[in-house]
């Protein structure tokens, strides 16, 4: 991978609205990061390709922000004023069918369990120090191979699902999380 000089006129926002927002925003932005994106969290006075805001960011966002994706983790869609601004919105597949059943068909889920998420994982093993796992996402089925303890399943599979939504092949999001 090479790096890329340019300038972004309009960076792209990543949300992290999660209980754990702080992890999950910096492995996303490690991962951006690792595929030759230019990304900050919670600073627009940088020039990016991404910034990542966490729950611990406060202040105004300038007017060129894209309002690209949004992770949550129970916080319902209804509020349209935040929500309704997002191109992608990502949560767990429990998440999605616990707040709208069957009407959550635009939410991009993710879930250890249930293979009726668009990001699933099988057959997880623990085995020498790294842990393993099959993730489906877009119809493509890949190993996981980690150093066990690095990051959760739950963690690599709601960062793939946010990295998905936001445009990022999945081959490039797996090696990443590869030991």
């Amino acid at each position: 991978m090479t790096n890329r000089i340019k300038t972004v006129q309009n960076p792209r926002l990543i949300m992290i609205i999660s209980e754990n927002g702080k992890r999950i925003g910096d492995i996303v932005s490690d991962v951006l990061n690792f595929c030759s994106y230019n990304t900050c969290i919670d600073d627009f006075s940088q020039n990016t390709d991404f910034v990542i805001e966490t729950p611990d960011y406060s202040g105004e966002r300038p007017d060129n922000i894209i309002e690209d994706t949004v992770l949550f983790d129970s916080a319902p869609l209804d509020n349209e004023e935040l929500f309704g601004k997002f191109r992608q919105r990502v949560t767990s597949y429990e998440n999605a069918m616990e707040l709208y059943g069957d009407t959550s068909g635009d939410i991009i889920t993710y879930s250890r369990e249930n293979y009726g998420a668009d990001v699933a994982c099988r057959n997880i093993t623990e085995k020498n120090g790294i842990t393993a796992f099959d993730i489906v996402g877009n119809g493509i089925l890949s190993r996981v191979n980690m150093i066990a303890g690095k990051y959760s399943v739950d963690e690599v599979l709601g960062c793939t699902g946010v990295l998905l939504a936001a445009g990022l092949p999945l081959a490039s999001i797996i090696n990443y999380f590869e030991c």
